[in-house]
């Protein structure tokens, strides 16, 4: 490998971690701003909003990692465990404090009460499609994890079962992005 090769390389790996902190950074102090919004479910508003955000990021990362477990590239499987057990708690943590603020959409005069006087098939499609799709994504990368972590170091050898993984990653991002996505459509529409 050249030093220009070598050195073109590790720009990259640099403005691509660049790009994702500062992207992490800006998404948590919007999240963050949820702290403060004056309702009784401020707490619940902001863990969810951090967490999310949180697990789309990490998922956004695992993404470009996929990509080249799907091409056959050699990874760090070690730093792949690492970011996956991560991706899985974080997933995790958005779907419990998703939960937890579901509480106040399905509460007396919360926000379905609104969206089903104001525009009741956006609750009886978009909302009912993102209750479900939002649940997916734990599943889905604790079975990575779990075959990340069974499997160790021989995965190396296992083309199928990097393969698999990879495209479970890819799977897990997209159904993590829809339900992110109509979770916004959904704050936006009547703030929660």
């Amino acid at each position: 490998m050249s030093t220009e090769q070598y050195l073109h390389g590790n720009l990259a790996k640099v403005l691509v971690r660049t790009q994702a902190v500062l992207a992490l950074v800006i998404l948590l102090l919007l999240a963050g701003l949820d702290f403060f919004f004056p309702t009784s479910y401020s707490l619940q508003a902001g863990l969810h909003g951090i967490s999310s955000i949180s697990a789309v990021v990490a998922a956004t990362y695992l993404t470009h990692r996929a990509y080249a477990l799907i091409r056959g590239v050699h990874i760090n499987f070690k730093s792949l465990r690492y970011w996956t057990l991560g991706a899985t708690a974080l997933n995790f943590l958005g779907a419990v404090s998703g939960n937890w603020i579901y509480m106040r959409y399905r509460g007396e005069n919360g926000p379905k009460d609104w969206i089903l006087a104001n525009a009741p098939a956006f609750h009886n499609y978009l909302m009912e499609f993102k209750e479900f799709i939002s649940l997916f994504p734990f599943p889905l990368m604790a079975a990575v994890s779990f075959i990340l972590y069974y499997y160790g170091d021989a995965i190396q050898v296992r083309r199928d079962l990097t393969q698999f993984v990879g495209i479970t990653i890819l799977v897990s991002w997209l159904f993590l992005l829809l339900g992110f996505v109509a979770g916004l459509v959904l704050a936006k529409l009547h703030f929660v």
